[in-house]
């Protein structure tokens, strides 16, 4: 009788580990600028960061089994004391296209201010209820990866998990972690990021994210021409609500610094190369890269 109590009990377990793990994480670190003692102390980091991050439930809906890809390399940067430490990190993520062997990266950001206590061995476990500038660091950014990811599918589709990830910057307001603070004097801000993606202001763009994934990349397979048409007008329609807001906008310009790339090359096709013209006036920050692009042939 015992022995089907733990066959039944390991199957429960088997499925609950099965559906919450919703995401797929790798962290990898590099401690190459902290002294001896501050770099040992960080010999179990990695694979207690991917275990809090894998192993947790992080949303209701389930995936039917897929899985969100991200991936996280934190640069430690230096430990002004004892078990606290000052990092970088890049986040990234991705999700494949319908129907096809690649994938398109959804989010590429580097984020430099980031400090946290960290002792050896400590248990990570997840509260939505309190702040902490390690945890709640991690909580934010997988909630920005899902919300970045759901909006590929439908229009606003993300908008519950960036309200989540905007709690998170709410509770850091007045907390001693760094980056949570709205600053003129920093290019990037955690807080700013999510502000516009959840400002009705900048539908525009998430419907443009919408049409450039769902009913461009996806499609490429099915009907290319309608695919590229449809991914150029979600372009202009960025490019429109750029003019219409007359304002920077950190989330625009982390769309094209993650897209621009993928954008060249998915008109490397057109015979009409004018289209490298009309690509750097929708995004001039990476003119340089659609000019060399108009030269090349596949």
């Amino acid at each position: 009788m015992k022995s089907w109590l733990v066959i039944i009990a390991s199957l429960i377990f088997s499925l609950v580990q099965l559906f919450a793990q919703e995401i797929e994480c790798d962290v990898a670190i590099n401690t190459q600028q902290l002294p001896a003692e501050a770099r040992e102390n960080l010999n179990d980091f990695a694979q207690q960061v991917k275990q809090y991050i894998n192993s947790y439930q992080w949303t209701k809906e389930g995936l039917g089994g897929e899985k969100i890809k991200c991936s996280i390399d934190i640069s430690f940067q230096g430990s002004p004391k004892d078990n606290h430490y000052v990092a970088q990190a890049f986040i990234g993520s991705k999700r494949q296209i319908y129907k096809s062997d690649h994938n398109t990266a959804v989010l590429r950001v580097l984020d430099d201010k980031w400090d946290f206590d960290y002792f050896r061995y400590q248990p990570l476990s997840h509260n939505d209820f309190r702040f902490d500038p390690l945890l709640s660091f991690l909580d934010f950014y997988i909630y920005l990866i899902l919300g970045c990811d759901f909006d590929t599918y439908g229009v606003a589709d993300g908008t519950t998990y960036f309200q989540k990830a905007m709690e998170i910057v709410n509770k850091a307001r007045g907390s001693s972690g760094t980056g949570w603070e709205f600053s003129s004097q920093s290019t990037y801000q955690r807080g700013q990021f999510v502000d516009e993606l959840l400002n009705p202001k900048f539908r525009d763009l998430r419907e443009a994210v919408y049409r450039y994934h769902y009913k461009g990349l996806d499609l490429l397979y099915k009907d290319p021409n309608k695919a590229k048409k449809n991914i150029f007008s979600a372009l202009e329609k960025i490019r429109k609500l750029q003019k219409k807001i007359n304002q920077r906008s950190l989330a625009m310009r982390i769309f094209f610094d993650t897209k621009y790339l993928e954008i060249a090359e998915t008109f490397l096709d057109e015979p009409d190369r004018t289209i490298y013209l009309k690509l750097a006036k929708i995004d001039p920050a990476h003119q340089k890269s659609y000019e060399e692009y108009s030269l090349k042939v596949r």
